[in-house]
């Protein structure tokens, strides 16, 4: 099984909770410390950071706007995938259609399994362990098929048959290993801790640039609005929980059940 860091395996929900709370503790920590500060030297109520608070204001922008492209495409390519592994399981189980009926039953009984493994595999949500269990199953019956298809084929002298479902097991066997590394290629951590790390700076900054008495419903919406922005980057990099998910892709998946209902 592979290895998950302490943030890929974290709920996206508490990574939203904590960022909150960071950002509101950080501008209450920089504003006591500035008044703290003007109480010890009355010259120190002049600082302006303003230019520096607007610059990583942009630099927050621009790294949010960043992010949120690069979860949204991985988010595309793995629809696209599941869409993708789909068509091409399906296709492979109308070519078993050319074969005698000894061998093609063996054949859709087994690639029957297989659909029920990958689909499987996805809804063991984040139950990683599951989820690599049914790989691992998926793996071996994709093995079977794969056999079954090539064992024929040495005694059929009938190249066309063997033409045309061998190079469509192979595509169905190669895509989910696509899609496996589609779905643990994830946003890299530094980036993100990067992102955390800036959100919190900058919120203890425009603490320490604030003179008067906080406002903690303005200060509230914006750890709010940026904490939800946040979480909306790391649900959309996780395609296995949260509220953006891969269900209604997969639903094409779960569909391949219904071309083994016999007539």
């Amino acid at each position: 099984m592979p290895d998950f860091t302490l943030l890929q395996t974290t709920s996206s929900y508490s990574i939203a909770l904590v960022i909150f709370v960071l950002i509101i503790l950080a501008y209450w920590g920089g504003h006591r410390l500035r008044k703290k500060i003007i109480q010890k030297d009355p010259e120190q109520s002049k600082t302006d950071l303003k230019t520096i608070n607007g610059m990583l204001i942009g630099l927050l922008g621009l790294l949010l706007a960043f992010t949120f492209s690069m979860a949204n495409s991985r988010f595309d390519d793995r629809r696209h995938l599941i869409n993708e592994e789909a068509n091409i399981i399906g296709t492979t189980v109308l070519r078993t259609d050319m074969y005698p009926d000894s061998v093609r039953k063996l054949l859709r009984s087994a690639l029957k399994d297989y659909v029920e493994r990958r689909i499987a595999f996805y809804q063991a949500g984040t139950d990683l362990d599951k989820a690599y269990t049914e790989y691992l199953a998926g793996h071996d019956v994709g093995a079977k098929v794969w056999q079954l298809a090539s064992d024929y084929a040495k005694k059929d002298g009938d190249l066309t048959k063997t033409s045309q479902l061998i190079p469509s097991i192979n595509e169905m066997l190669d895509i989910v290993e696509t899609r496996r590394a589609a779905g643990e290629g994830t946003i890299p951590d530094s980036i993100m801790y990067f992102l955390f790390l800036l959100s919190v700076s900058l919120a203890f900054l425009l603490g320490y640039d604030h003179e008067g008495k906080i406002d903690w419903i303005v200060v509230t919406t914006f750890a709010f609005t940026l904490s939800a922005t946040v979480f909306s980057i790391v649900d959309l990099d996780r395609p296995r929980s949260g509220l953006i998910n891969m269900d209604g892709p997969n639903r094409a998946i779960v569909a391949l059940r219904e071309m083994f209902n016999e007539n």
